[in-house]
């Protein structure tokens, strides 16, 4: 250093040491700051409120109930093939005059599992139904009885167990 000339080293190691000290007074909390309020700034814990976060567009989970199903199959249809995600869907005879729709699971994972037949079966089980406002909303498959064996498609939840990663 020439005629007291300062290094460029110099002003920005002091340029780093300045910065890294607002930064590390703006981390600091109120409580040592002050935070520009005057008498401590204390909030008492009593008059702290608590406000549900408000989720526009959401409404609170609702479990669906498990419903009985029983009765003879009537038609045997595999819907979505044609978009990727097919899904087997029965309508049972129930003897109330209406037929039930049903849906069942992928024909794949039917088969993997070794779930019977069900054209003309008599069948018995339990389900959902997630959308109970919609007229002749499906009901889902839980569990069901078909030739004697009982097929288990979906958890308590009414997660399908052919989408659970093992």
């Amino acid at each position: 250093m020439a005629g007291g000339a300062v290094s460029p080293q110099l002003v920005l190691g002091l340029g780093a040491v300045l910065i890294l000290g607002l930064v590390v007074s703006a981390m600091l909390p109120d409580r040592f700051t002050g935070g520009g309020k005057t008498g401590g700034g204390v909030t008492a814990q009593s008059q702290a409120l608590s406000l549900p976060a408000a989720l526009p567009g959401l409404s609170p989970f609702t479990p669906a109930t498990p419903l009985q199903f029983s009765g003879r199959v009537t038609q045997v249809a595999s819907i979505g093939n044609d978009v990727g995600w097919g899904q087997v869907h029965i309508w049972i005879d129930n003897g109330t005059g209406a037929l039930q729709e049903i849906s069942v699971a992928p024909q794949a994972y039917l088969t993997q599992i070794g779930c019977p037949s069900f054209d003309g079966a008599r069948v018995s089980g339990v389900g959902f139904i997630f959308d109970p406002g919609r007229p002749n909303a499906e009901l889902y498959v839980k569990s069901i009885q078909v030739g004697g064996r009982t097929c288990k498609l979906r958890d308590d939840e009414g997660l399908a167990l052919w989408m659970v990663v093992q």
